[in-house]
């Protein structure tokens, strides 16, 4: 139960810091980010199960997230987009060993999912934190 509440104190540092000192990329792909893990903790709860074999509806969720953050990455001028670009791409591939394989397997790749999870996080607060503080215009 801690490690949850621990993700989601860290979900919330990450989207707080973007929204007050990030740009329109961060801004967007914190709410990405937001949206990606409500959406899927719902997807997991109405399936029943969590890490146990394929789970198709959180497969779809971290897709559109790959999407949308490749979206991200062709627009932005920063280099950032391109690590949470390659740690979405492997939470998906994380995916493909529960789909091909229904046993045990399934708990590592759940693992490697929330580890890339925790990453990318990592990434967005790491900017904001190396970010110039946004200039206010003197009026």
């Amino acid at each position: 139960m801690l490690i949850p509440l621990l993700f989601a104190a860290l979900l919330v540092c990450a989207c707080t810091m973007a929204a007050v000192r990030g740009g329109p990329s961060e801004r967007f792909a914190a709410a990405v980010i937001l949206v990606g893990s409500i959406t899927s903790g719902v997807a997991q709860h109405m399936a029943g199960h969590i890490w146990d074999g394929e789970d198709l509806g959180t497969l779809a969720i971290d897709l559109a997230m790959l999407a949308t953050f490749v979206a991200i990455m062709l627009v932005s001028r920063r280099f950032w987009p391109i690590w949470v670009v390659a740690a979405q791409f492997l939470t998906v591939l994380a995916h493909l060993g529960p789909l091909f394989r229904q046993s045990h397997i399934s708990i590592p790749f759940a693992i490697s999912e929330q580890i890339w999870s925790w990453w990318i996080l990592g990434v967005l607060i790491i900017v904001m934190k190396r970010q110039k503080r946004p200039h206010i215009a003197a009026q």
